[in-house]
C-alpha cells in the first residue's frame, strides 16, 4: 500500500534529517556573520541548487556569488529584525504551525529509522539462521525427494462465512464442485480451472489450510476451513510420489524451500518459548483497516 503523498512543508522542514545527525569531521565555512547568524558554504549551495539550470552560469561567476551572498545576507538582516520585533498573534499561529510540522516530522523520521532498523536486523539474522541452523543439504533435498509425496487439492476461496457454508451446503445437495468454483471462488487463478490448485507438498503452506488437506482422505471434501486468506472449501485428489518426476532444478528449489519452510516452524516452536507472547484479542479486533484503492489479488493459500 502506497503511502499519502505528504502536504506541502515548508523547505528548511526537508532538511530535517541532516538536523538530527550530530555533526562530525569540520564545521561548513562560513561566508558571511549577521549577528547571531550565519551564511555557511552549505547554505549558499542549497540557494544555487534552487535556480534554473542556465542561471547557474552567472551565479558560478565572481559577480553572481557576490550577488547571491548579497541577497543570502538581506535575509538574514530580515531575519534578526524580525526576531527582535514584537510578535503578532499572526507571527504566532504561524510559527505554533510551524513546531507543529517539526514534531511530526520528527516522530515520523524517528518511525521510519526504527522501522529500517527493525528490518536490517531481522533480515541479517534470518540470512544467518538460513546459513546455519536452517541451512538445506542437498542431501536433505535428494532425500525428501526420494521419500515425500505431494497431493493434488481443489479448493473455493471467498471472504464471506455465510457465503462458503451455502457453498458447503450446495456441494452436499449435489451440486459441481468445480462449477461452483468457477463461479464463487475469490482464488482467480485456481478458479478458472474449477478450483485446482494443483500438487502441494507438505510444509510448504499456511497451516490450518495444510492441516485439513492432509487430514483428509482422497476424494474427500472439507467443511469450512478458515485461513488467513479467507474461507476455504477444500478436495483432496489423488497423491503422487516426487519420485515419479525428475529432481530438476525447479523442483529442488520447490523442495528447499518447503525444508526450509519446516525447520523454520521447528526453530520457532522452540525460540519462542523463550519470548512469551501476550495478545490482546479485544484491541486487535477493534482494529478499523483504511478502504484499499485497489482490489488485492486473492492467493491460493
Amino acid at each position: 500500500m502506497a503511502p499519502m503523498r505528504a502536504p506541502p512543508s515548508p523547505v528548511w522542514l526537508t532538511l530535517l534529517p541532516l538536523l538530527l545527525i550530530p555533526a562530525c569531521g569540520k564545521k561548513e565555512p562560513v561566508l558571511a556573520r549577521v549577528g547571531s547568524h550565519t551564511v555557511t558554504t552549505g547554505a549558499f549551495l542549497k540557494e544555487v541548487e534552487g535556480v534554473p539550470f542556465t542561471s547557474q552560469a552567472y551565479l558560478r561567476s565572481p559577480a553572481g556569488r557576490k550577488e547571491l551572498l548579497e541577497l543570502l545576507v538581506r535575509r538574514k538582516i530580515i531575519l534578526q529584525e524580525a526576531e527582535t520585533a514584537p510578535a503578532d498573534p499572526e507571527d504566532k499561529k504561524i510559527l505554533d504551525e510551524l513546531a507543529a510540522q517539526y514534531k511530526e516530522r520528527r516522530k515520523q523520521l524517528r518511525e521510519s529509522f526504527q522501522e529500517e532498523t527493525e528490518r536490517a536486523k531481522v533480515g541479517r539474522f534470518t540470512k544467518k539462521l538460513k546459513d546455519g541452523p536452517l541451512k538445506v543439504t542437498d542431501n536433505e533435498v535428494r532425500a525428501f525427494w526420494e521419500t515425500e509425496k505431494e497431493v493434488r487439492a481443489s479448493h473455493i476461496l471467498v471472504s464471506n462465512r455465510a457465503l462458503a457454508e451455502d457453498i458447503r451446503k450446495r456441494i452436499t445437495a449435489g451440486e459441481k464442485f468445480e462449477a461452483l468454483a468457477k463461479a464463487h471462488s475469490e482464488d482467480a487463478g485456481s478458479a478458472a480451472k474449477g478450483g485446482d490448485a494443483g500438487f502441494l507438498l507438505r510444509g510448504s503452506l499456511v497451516p490450518d489450510f495444510e492441516n485439513a488437506l492432509f487430514q483428509m482422505k482422497t476424494g474427500e471434501t472439507s467443511g469450512v476451513v478458515v485461513s488467513p486468506y479467507g474461507f476455504h472449501i477444500i478436495r483432496r485428489g489423488e497423491d503422487r510420489p516426487l519420485s515419479r518426476q525428475p529432481l530438476s532444478d525447479a523442483l529442488k528449489a520447490r523442495i528447499r524451500q518447503t525444508l526450509e519452510g519446516r525447520k523454520l516452524q521447528e526453530w520457532f516452536d522452540q525460540i519462542r518459548k523463550r519470548h512469551p507472547v501476550k495478545i490482546d484479542t479485544e484491541k486487535l479486533n477493534d482494529v478499523v483497516f483504511p478502504t484499499p484503492s485497489v482490489q488485492p489479488e486473492t492467493r491460493a493459500s
